[in-house]
């Protein structure tokens, strides 16, 4: 290859890489504001990370073969350009690696799971099961054995309000609160792809004042990568402050 040609692919690449960088956050937006299915961005989000993985590789083979100035210059602003979705694909890889189990349905008790009620005409014909069975729950154990219920010297009625306060703070949209039934229902929107995971909260009173369970489900995919139980962990840490 000429150098003359070389360099004009070495800029192709270049401009590959910003498009393949731009179709990661256009793959999230879309489906967050309903220009496509979230199947279709899950899909333009992998070939955003395929095409920069593959960016990579050709760079860095080319590299080593000591390409002109012009040539070397173009293939490294390609390689910067093109690390945004590898730094994805490390976070995801590192989410694997932490041995998070293919499941997406986490509740504090995992005997008498809290109730959705309002949350089944929320989420559509479309989203995940709400069922909670032994299997589940077993597997959840073994792999989140920190998330118990939250025992409370507050009175049910002062922990109803206390746990509303927080999913208020969250930025959870409230679609159920009964503090007669102790009973709380939101969702939570992830920041990108707009993907909604419905959380359900009873409070009952105890012995010491108040028990209050969680809930915790995302309404498509199978492995949450840990995010339910993330965010069970940060309400429960929330409402001991």
């Amino acid at each position: 290859m000429s150098a003359d040609n070389s360099s004009k692919f070495s800029r192709a690449l270049r401009n590959a890489a910003v498009i393949f960088t731009l179709l990661m956050p256009v793959a999230a937006l879309g489906t967050r504001f309903d220009i496509w299915l979230f199947t279709t961005g899950l899909m333009l989000f992998a070939l955003s990370m395929a095409g920069s993985l593959l960016i990579q590789v050709i760079n860095a083979i080319w590299l080593l073969r000591k390409p002109v100035p012009a040539t070397r210059s173009a293939l490294r602003w390609a390689s910067l350009i093109a690390l945004p979705p590898l730094v994805i694909i490390a976070i995801v890889l590192q989410g694997i690696a932490e041995g998070n189990p293919p499941i997406h349905n986490i509740s504090t008790d995992t005997q008498e799971p809290p109730i959705f009620e309002q949350a089944l005409v929320e989420r559509g014909e479309n989203s995940n099961p709400l069922e909670y069975s032994r299997e589940l729950a077993a597997t959840q154990s073994k792999a989140y054995p920190d998330l118990v219920p939250i025992i409370s010297s507050l009175s049910p009625a002062d922990a109803f309000e206390r746990a509303l306060a927080i999913c208020k703070e969250n930025g959870w949209h409230i679609y159920q609160q009964d503090s007669q039934r102790g009973l709380i229902e939101a969702a939570d929107t992830t920041f990108w792809f707009g993907f909604k995971d419905d959380i359900a909260i009873r409070i009952r009173a105890s012995d010491s004042g108040s028990k209050l369970d969680m809930r915790s489900v995302s309404r498509v995919g199978v492995s949450d990568m840990g995010l339910n139980a993330k965010r069970i962990r940060a309400f429960s840490a929330s409402f001991k402050r």
